[in-house]
């Protein structure tokens, strides 16, 4: 797992590093359970007036548009999303890997408190 960090001077609010602390949480546990992969890039950086989370694995892959019962982690981590005011996008297929992706307008996170 490795973890590169684009910008410095990023600076998140409690609400909103807990939020994403939450979801690169969330990602890592579901890539630890289902993924079998070998390896796992966590990027964060600030580009074209957002904040911009990836967590990209090699792993096995899955059909997002299949849902599992009783299964809530990649719903929480829309709504989580949603209430910094972003979106998450969610990019697999099966045999392909995954990438999640957190996108926050700067102005909802920038805070040099």
């Amino acid at each position: 797992c490795e973890l590169q960090v684009c910008d410095e001077d990023i600076y998140l609010d409690d609400k909103h590093a807990t939020a994403v602390f939450r979801i690169v949480q969330e990602s890592l546990t579901n890539i630890g359970r289902h993924a079998e992969a070998s390896k796992v890039d966590i990027v964060l950086e600030q580009r074209d007036g957002q904040f911009v989370l990836q967590v990209r694995d090699n792993g096995q892959g899955f059909d997002p548009a299949v849902r599992k019962d009783k299964s809530f982690g990649l719903v929480g981590m829309q709504e989580r999303a949603l209430m910094l005011g972003g979106e998450l996008e969610i990019s697999s297929a099966p045999g392909c890997g995954t990438v999640i992706k957190l996108c926050i307008p700067v102005s909802n996170v920038w805070s040099k408190e």
